[in-house]
């Protein structure tokens, strides 16, 4: 109730691009024999699982320009025999017999300048929240989610993200899956609230982003606690039951910066 919603403090929040027909939209991106222009590196959930970012290689054929308009097959002659030889595939999805003469579509538009801009990124199903930082070079796949900003450093966002706070808000409006896991959604990631980064001391700033590479849990939660005025108590609350106790000492960062517990 005290802090507005996540895209009112200059967030963004996106989901990654859905092709419907992955065989031939997707391969191997130095192997995809289109002009440069119309590939894209792709970042796929596999790429991600370990919670940092180990390329595989994809990439995704890109048919809109930066206008995000579809481009014409005929400027790009690479790329119009490469999808002709797939045509059959592409042109029997629902969104290519809609639109016959936009056949060479993704179902989802792409926009490229996504791809060089850093980014969390968050796979839809999961047990507890996978918030991975990504610098800026691929493009997300569908069943990835993807968080921008203007405003909030993407780094010391990452550090709030992963302290439960975003584990907190999605279960409290997703269906639980069997065995447990949640849908980190779109719908519901934008419920999340965070103070405004103006409103945060050069202090926190500093200690949300270098907590966010370390896996420090106890001083996560106490720079975390210190942003929203939680309690320790509160914190262990949204960590869950099976949560170790925060300590009420300071706690050396790797000897680059100390965090007191509240």
């Amino acid at each position: 109730a005290k802090f507005p919603k996540l895209e009112a403090v200059g967030c963004k929040v996106g989901i990654g691009v859905a092709t419907g027909a992955d065989k031939a939209f997707i391969g191997d991106f130095e192997a995809l024999d289109v002009e440069p222009s119309r590939k894209l590196p792709l970042v796929m959930t596999g790429d991600i699982r370990t919670g940092e970012i180990q390329w595989q290689g994809k990439g995704v054929i890109n048919p809109f320009d930066d206008d995000n308009e579809l481009v014409r097959l005929e400027e790009y002659p690479r790329m119009a025999q490469y999808l002709e030889e797939r045509r059959d595939v592409i042109a029997g999805r629902r969104v290519a017999t809609k639109a016959p003469a936009n056949w060479y579509r993704t179902i989802d538009r792409i926009h490229p300048e996504i791809t060089a801009r850093e980014k969390l990124l968050i796979p839809d199903i999961k047990g507890d929240a996978v918030i991975v930082y990504e610098p800026g070079g691929l493009y997300p796949h569908h069943n990835i989610y993807f968080i921008t900003s203007n405003i909030w450093d993407i780094r010391a966002l990452q550090t709030v993200l992963k302290s439960g706070i975003a584990r907190l808000f999605v279960s409290l409006y997703s269906i639980k899956m069997r065995g447990g896991s949640l849908r980190f959604q779109s719908q519901y990631l934008r419920r999340i609230c965070l103070p405004s980064w103006e409103t945060v001391s050069d202090e926190l700033r500093t200690t949300l982003r270098i907590l966010s590479e370390t896996d420090n849990r106890e001083a996560r939660n106490a720079a975390v606690a210190e942003l929203y005025g939680l309690s320790s108590a509160d914190m262990q609350l949204i960590e869950g039951p099976n949560a170790p106790p925060l300590r009420r000492k300071s706690t050396s960062l790797q000897g680059k910066k100390s965090v007191h517990t509240e």
